[in-house]
């Protein structure tokens, strides 16, 4: 009861305001024209449906994860800063519960993107086989890869308790984690691309959405890499557990 009154207090500061109203409306205006260039532009065209809704999959969840960051470096270092930390501490809410309210809030940030993302997913992937699919891995590996990354940030805003600082390196990480889109597809096989990919929960997940939706591979296939990001998941939230617990005004 008590996380579901700090989850509320979170959406409504953080989400239901006119900054995380135009964040949503940035998100459908650039999946407009993404969607809009795969279905018209000459080059694009020729891409088969597969690849498109692959490219926009990879693009949902990496806006997920920045989104995730941004609000979860503010979850404790920018109540520190603005000095609103302390009304919380003070209330009968425990810590645990307050870092669990504000993790749910930022899940409900990405439900919304998710949500937004849906007809543009149908109207790249219509009419292909692994729509459905791949929609599905998106809604539970973006569900993981947001729980993973606003959960670090988290854990870390709470550590540092500097907002600026928190963002620096979650900017670094979610740079670091993004690499394997950037990389060429010679530099991902040598040897050091391939532990790279596997370790790295975000390529595990982008690696997935090519399996599936590519590939038409099954379940079989994915589960060691929905495994290892399934243990980040824990790793995460744990240190977030022992990092609010530590939080000091």
């Amino acid at each position: 009861m008590k996380t579901a009154f700090i989850m509320q207090k979170e959406i409504r500061e953080s989400i239901l305001t006119p900054k995380g109203f135009l964040w949503y409306i940035l998100t459908s205006v650039i999946l407009s024209v993404l969607s809009y260039l795969f279905l018209t532009n000459r080059e694009l065209s020729l891409l088969d449906q597969g690849t498109m809704l692959y490219m926009i999959m990879n693009f949902i969840t990496a806006l997920g994860v920045l989104m995730g960051l941004v609000l979860g470096a503010d979850a404790f270092a920018g109540e520190i800063e603005r000095g609103t930390l302390e009304a919380l501490f003070l209330s009968p809410v425990k810590r645990r519960e307050i870092a669990a309210g504000k993790l749910c809030a930022v899940l409900t940030n990405w439900g919304i993107i998710f949500a937004i993302s849906l007809p543009y997913l149908y109207i790249v992937g219509k009419g292909g086989q692994n729509l459905l699919p791949g929609i599905l891995y998106l809604g539970v590996l973006g569900t993981l890869l947001s729980l993973i990354f606003s959960a670090f940030s988290m854990g870390l805003s709470a550590r540092i308790k500097s907002m600026k600082n928190s963002l620096i390196i979650s900017f670094f990480i979610f740079l670091l984690a993004g690499a394997p889109i950037f990389l060429s597809a010679a530099l991902r096989r040598t040897w050091f691309g391939r532990i790279f990919d596997l370790l790295n929960p975000f390529a595990d997940a982008v690696n997935t959405f090519d399996s599936v939706v590519i590939d038409s591979q099954g379940l079989s296939y994915q589960t060691g890499r929905v495994a290892i990001i399934c243990i980040y998941t824990l790793l995460c939230i744990w240190f977030l557990k022992r990092s609010a617990a530590k939080v000091q005004m």
